[in-house]
Protein backbone atom coordinates (compact mmCIF):
# COMPACT_ATOMS: atom_id res chain seq x y z
CA UNK A 1 0.00 0.00 0.00
CA UNK A 2 3.10 2.14 0.88
CA UNK A 3 4.27 1.74 -2.59
CA UNK A 4 1.20 2.68 -4.46
CA UNK A 5 0.77 5.61 -2.20
CA UNK A 6 4.27 6.85 -2.77
CA UNK A 7 3.64 6.39 -6.87
CA UNK A 8 0.56 8.44 -6.39
CA UNK A 9 2.04 10.99 -5.20
CA UNK A 10 4.54 11.17 -7.84
CA UNK A 11 2.37 10.87 -10.59
CA UNK A 12 0.11 13.89 -8.57
CA UNK A 13 3.44 15.98 -8.37
CA UNK A 14 4.05 15.20 -12.32
CA UNK A 15 0.34 16.29 -13.01
CA UNK A 16 0.63 19.65 -10.96
CA UNK A 17 3.91 20.37 -13.04
CA UNK A 18 2.34 19.47 -16.40
CA UNK A 19 -0.47 22.06 -15.51
CA UNK A 20 1.72 24.64 -14.47
CA UNK A 21 3.58 24.35 -17.48
CA UNK A 22 0.66 23.95 -19.70
CA UNK A 23 -0.41 27.31 -18.12
CA UNK A 24 2.65 29.00 -18.88
CA UNK A 25 2.21 27.84 -22.39
CA UNK A 26 -1.24 29.22 -22.46
CA UNK A 27 -0.32 32.54 -21.41
CA UNK A 28 2.67 32.61 -23.67
CA UNK A 29 0.14 32.06 -26.53
CA UNK A 30 -2.56 34.43 -25.84
CA UNK A 31 0.33 37.07 -25.70
CA UNK A 32 1.79 36.31 -28.93
CA UNK A 33 -1.87 35.80 -30.29
CA UNK A 34 -2.26 39.81 -29.14
CA UNK A 35 0.86 40.96 -30.16
CA UNK A 36 0.11 39.24 -34.02
CA UNK A 37 -3.70 40.86 -33.81
CA UNK A 38 -2.52 44.34 -32.91
CA UNK A 39 -0.44 44.44 -36.08
CA UNK A 40 -3.10 43.05 -38.01
CA UNK A 41 -4.92 45.30 -36.79
CA UNK A 42 -2.13 48.08 -37.52
CA UNK A 43 -1.85 47.18 -41.05
CA UNK A 44 -5.35 47.11 -41.80
CA UNK A 45 -5.60 50.42 -40.79
CA UNK A 46 -3.01 51.36 -42.69
CA UNK A 47 -4.58 49.80 -45.82
CA UNK A 48 -7.70 50.95 -45.06
CA UNK A 49 -6.17 54.96 -45.39
CA UNK A 50 -4.31 53.93 -48.65
CA UNK A 51 -7.33 52.68 -50.10
CA UNK A 52 -9.15 56.04 -49.46
CA UNK A 53 -12.57 56.78 -51.32
CA UNK A 54 -12.26 53.31 -52.85
CA UNK A 55 -12.12 51.10 -50.79
CA UNK A 56 -11.63 47.00 -51.67
CA UNK A 57 -15.19 45.66 -50.73
CA UNK A 58 -14.19 41.89 -51.34
CA UNK A 59 -11.43 42.76 -48.82
CA UNK A 60 -13.83 43.94 -46.78
CA UNK A 61 -16.33 41.64 -47.08
CA UNK A 62 -14.12 38.30 -46.60
CA UNK A 63 -15.14 37.04 -43.46
CA UNK A 64 -11.89 34.86 -43.28
CA UNK A 65 -9.71 37.97 -43.97
CA UNK A 66 -7.22 39.16 -41.81
CA UNK A 67 -8.40 42.82 -41.34
CA UNK A 68 -10.70 41.24 -38.34
CA UNK A 69 -12.94 44.29 -36.66
CA UNK A 70 -11.46 46.70 -38.83
CA UNK A 71 -12.54 45.45 -41.67
CA UNK A 72 -16.11 44.52 -40.36
CA UNK A 73 -16.52 47.91 -38.98
CA UNK A 74 -15.39 49.57 -42.01
CA UNK A 75 -17.87 47.41 -44.08
CA UNK A 76 -20.33 47.99 -41.58
CA UNK A 77 -19.89 51.66 -41.94
CA UNK A 78 -20.25 51.91 -46.00
CA UNK A 79 -23.78 49.35 -45.65
CA UNK A 80 -25.10 51.81 -43.50
CA UNK A 81 -24.46 54.66 -45.42
CA UNK A 82 -26.28 52.95 -47.83
CA UNK A 83 -29.07 52.06 -45.77
CA UNK A 84 -28.05 48.55 -45.74
CA UNK A 85 -26.93 46.58 -42.54
CA UNK A 86 -24.34 43.58 -42.29
CA UNK A 87 -25.83 40.13 -41.36
CA UNK A 88 -23.83 36.73 -40.75
CA UNK A 89 -21.78 35.18 -42.76
CA UNK A 90 -22.62 33.11 -46.51
CA UNK A 91 -21.51 29.54 -45.78
CA UNK A 92 -20.62 28.93 -49.35
CA UNK A 93 -18.48 32.31 -50.12
CA UNK A 94 -17.30 32.83 -46.85
CA UNK A 95 -17.99 36.63 -47.63
CA UNK A 96 -20.48 38.47 -44.90
CA UNK A 97 -24.04 39.25 -45.45
CA UNK A 98 -25.11 42.48 -46.79
CA UNK A 99 -29.12 42.88 -45.81
CA UNK A 100 -31.70 45.55 -46.25
CA UNK A 101 -35.36 46.21 -45.76
CA UNK A 102 -37.80 48.52 -47.55
CA UNK A 103 -41.00 50.49 -46.18
CA UNK A 104 -44.23 51.04 -48.00
CA UNK A 105 -44.33 54.44 -49.21
CA UNK A 106 -40.99 55.90 -48.40
CA UNK A 107 -39.64 58.57 -51.08
CA UNK A 108 -36.35 57.37 -52.73
CA UNK A 109 -35.59 53.70 -51.03
CA UNK A 110 -36.24 51.73 -54.01
CA UNK A 111 -33.61 54.29 -56.06
CA UNK A 112 -30.86 54.03 -52.86
CA UNK A 113 -31.35 49.99 -52.89
CA UNK A 114 -30.69 49.92 -56.55
CA UNK A 115 -27.83 51.59 -56.40
CA UNK A 116 -26.53 50.16 -53.24
CA UNK A 117 -26.63 46.63 -54.83
CA UNK A 118 -25.13 47.78 -58.21
CA UNK A 119 -22.49 49.16 -55.54
CA UNK A 120 -21.77 46.03 -54.10
CA UNK A 121 -22.69 43.91 -56.41
CA UNK A 122 -18.80 43.60 -58.45
CA UNK A 123 -17.00 42.72 -55.38
CA UNK A 124 -19.49 39.72 -54.82
CA UNK A 125 -18.94 36.25 -55.57
CA UNK A 126 -21.00 34.81 -57.71
CA UNK A 127 -22.91 31.34 -56.55
CA UNK A 128 -24.54 29.05 -59.73
CA UNK A 129 -26.28 30.96 -61.96
CA UNK A 130 -24.18 33.96 -62.05
CA UNK A 131 -26.14 35.33 -59.02
CA UNK A 132 -24.78 37.50 -56.30
CA UNK A 133 -27.33 37.77 -53.11
CA UNK A 134 -28.87 40.24 -50.37
CA UNK A 135 -30.77 39.36 -47.43
CA UNK A 136 -33.76 40.81 -47.16
CA UNK A 137 -35.61 42.33 -43.96
CA UNK A 138 -39.04 41.21 -43.85
CA UNK A 139 -41.82 41.42 -41.06
CA UNK A 140 -42.06 37.25 -40.26
CA UNK A 141 -38.13 36.42 -39.89
CA UNK A 142 -39.22 33.80 -38.03
CA UNK A 143 -41.32 32.10 -40.75
CA UNK A 144 -38.99 32.23 -43.40
CA UNK A 145 -36.40 34.03 -44.78
CA UNK A 146 -36.07 36.01 -48.19
CA UNK A 147 -33.13 36.67 -50.33
CA UNK A 148 -32.56 38.76 -53.21
CA UNK A 149 -30.63 37.40 -56.32
CA UNK A 150 -29.62 39.81 -58.83
CA UNK A 151 -27.00 38.73 -61.97
CA UNK A 152 -25.37 41.85 -62.91
CA UNK A 153 -24.60 40.62 -66.58
CA UNK A 154 -28.19 40.24 -67.51
CA UNK A 155 -29.62 42.64 -65.01
CA UNK A 156 -32.58 39.81 -64.42
CA UNK A 157 -33.37 39.64 -60.21
CA UNK A 158 -35.27 36.80 -58.20
CA UNK A 159 -36.77 36.82 -54.84
CA UNK A 160 -36.28 33.48 -53.27
CA UNK A 161 -38.48 32.11 -49.98
CA UNK A 162 -36.07 30.17 -47.87
CA UNK A 163 -37.44 27.45 -45.58
CA UNK A 164 -34.69 25.52 -43.14
CA UNK A 165 -32.33 26.95 -45.76
CA UNK A 166 -33.38 25.60 -49.21
CA UNK A 167 -35.73 27.58 -51.36
CA UNK A 168 -39.26 27.51 -50.68
CA UNK A 169 -40.67 29.06 -53.88
CA UNK A 170 -38.96 31.76 -56.16
CA UNK A 171 -40.24 34.58 -58.09
CA UNK A 172 -38.77 36.28 -61.48
CA UNK A 173 -38.18 39.49 -62.18
CA UNK A 174 -36.54 41.06 -65.93
CA UNK A 175 -35.34 43.77 -63.84
CA UNK A 176 -33.61 44.40 -60.59
CA UNK A 177 -36.11 47.53 -60.05
CA UNK A 178 -39.12 44.93 -60.56
CA UNK A 179 -37.96 43.19 -57.72
CA UNK A 180 -37.38 46.25 -55.34
CA UNK A 181 -40.92 47.14 -56.26
CA UNK A 182 -42.14 43.40 -55.14
CA UNK A 183 -40.07 43.84 -51.58
CA UNK A 184 -41.47 47.25 -50.78
CA UNK A 185 -44.96 46.40 -51.69
CA UNK A 186 -45.41 43.06 -50.07
CA UNK A 187 -42.68 42.25 -47.67
CA UNK A 188 -42.41 46.18 -45.96
CA UNK A 189 -41.34 46.19 -42.91
CA UNK A 190 -43.15 49.68 -41.68
CA UNK A 191 -46.36 51.63 -43.95
CA UNK A 192 -44.73 54.88 -44.31
CA UNK A 193 -46.70 58.06 -45.60
CA UNK A 194 -43.76 59.82 -46.94
CA UNK A 195 -45.36 63.05 -48.88
CA UNK A 196 -43.08 65.42 -50.08
CA UNK A 197 -42.50 69.35 -48.91
CA UNK A 198 -44.81 70.67 -51.00
CA UNK A 199 -47.62 68.21 -50.91
CA UNK A 200 -47.51 68.95 -46.92
CA UNK A 201 -47.30 72.86 -47.73
CA UNK A 202 -50.69 72.27 -50.13
CA UNK A 203 -52.34 70.55 -47.21
CA UNK A 204 -51.80 73.58 -44.89
CA UNK A 205 -52.82 76.21 -47.36
CA UNK A 206 -55.84 74.49 -47.98
CA UNK A 207 -56.64 73.96 -44.02
CA UNK A 208 -55.94 77.59 -43.86
CA UNK A 209 -58.00 78.43 -46.61
CA UNK A 210 -60.96 76.62 -45.07
CA UNK A 211 -60.62 78.47 -41.65
CA UNK A 212 -58.85 75.67 -40.30
CA UNK A 213 -61.87 73.27 -40.21
CA UNK A 214 -61.36 69.88 -40.38
CA UNK A 215 -63.87 66.87 -41.21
Amino acid sequence: MSALRRRLAHAELKLAIAKKEATQAQRKEDRASEVVRALQEEIAWVQLRQWGSTPDLAELMRSDGTGGMVFYKALCAIAESWGLHVFGTWSDTKQLVLSFGLNRAEQGAIERVEQAINYFAPAMKRIKGGWVRFSVSHPQPEACAWELRYAPKSGRARLARLVYGADDSVLDFASLRGALEYVEQNLWLEDIIDAPPTAALEYVIAAEGDGGRHG
